[in-house]
């Protein structure tokens, strides 16, 4: 079965501030060339300062999307230059501004274009998944500590979200002069689903629950679903999620959809206090207590 072309593949997208973070330092869009043959996606997770990691995601995407929109005959030289620039304005922001001094981004990208051809492209630690059936892989490798670590076989993946060097990035976008890219062509296929996202779903949620998320629910529900699941295992960072399905004979088994309302999202406002199931736990222990109280 052909692949249609990208306008019509089904799309969801959703950055949260967490339950810990004072500003939400990530930044995601969503574009389409004037022709409408090609559509990017991109996420990117800000570093530095108070204002700085805001202001770096922010530029990068914006500027991604100028040099996509701008057009080019090669995609995945398209996406180079894109984050190369990217990297070339937030490093001179950087270098002209006190308050943003030092300030950087993670990026990565999926471009699609029609005839089924697609591209991933990326810079640090904020990752691309594919889910294909019942195979669920990551298309990116972290330019991390961690990641470095367990591509040798020092440590495992579990190791790695307790490593004490976990939050610590190889490769960024603005913080130096010049920066490496990695562009990986991908193979499309009818049924495919993929995932961006920021290490704030990635280090608290295990790949098999993300799978699982994305395999029974639909884009713009998985999404909601999947930062509240963030939130859950304690939100200690900005979480940023992309899903993005390729129509045609699914690959993926059948299961039961999930209602919407089996999910309920709350909209971040800063901080938050425990989750409501909590609060009623308590409560109905307290009301436990009184009757065996009384009981005496």
């Amino acid at each position: 079965m052909s692949i249609p072309d990208p306008e019509h593949f089904v799309a969801g997208g959703m950055t949260d501030i967490g339950q810990v973070r004072e500003v939400n330092q990530d930044y995601c869009g969503e574009f389409a060339d004037p022709a409408h043959t090609r559509r990017l996606f991109i996420v990117a997770d800000g570093m530095g300062g108070h204002l700085g990691g805001e202001v770096a995601s922010r530029m990068a995407v914006e500027t991604a999307a100028e040099v996509f929109e701008s057009g080019g005959d090669d995609p995945a030289a398209l996406l180079r230059i894109a984050l190369e620039t990217a990297n070339q304005r937030v490093h001179a922001a950087a270098q002209n501004d006190m308050e943003l001094a030092g300030m950087g981004t993670t990026g990565v990208c999926l471009l699609f274009e029609a005839g089924g051809r697609g591209w991933v492209a990326h810079v640090g630690d904020s990752r691309a998944y594919r889910l294909r059936g019942d195979s669920f892989e990551q298309i990116t490798e972290d330019h991390s500590v961690v990641g470095a670590l367990i591509r040798m076989g020092h440590i495992t993946e579990e190791e790695a979200r307790m490593h004490p060097q976990r939050n610590e990035i190889l490769r960024a976008i603005g913080t130096n002069e010049d920066v490496e890219v990695q562009v990986t062509p991908l193979d499309i296929q009818p049924g495919d689903r993929y995932l961006l996202c920021s290490d704030g779903l990635s280090g608290l949620v295990l790949d098999a629950d993300i799978a699982e998320v994305m395999a029974r629910q639909e884009p713009e529900d998985a999404v909601r679903t999947l930062v509240q699941m963030a939130n859950l295992e304690g939100g200690n960072d900005n979480i940023t999620v992309q899903v993005v399905s390729i129509p045609g004979d699914a690959s993926i088994p059948k299961k039961k959809k999930a209602r919407t309302t089996d999910v309920i999202v709350t909209p971040s406002l800063g901080r938050r206090g425990p989750p409501a199931w909590i609060w009623g736990l308590g409560i109905g222990l307290l009301g436990i207590l009184g009757w065996l109280l009384i009981r005496r």
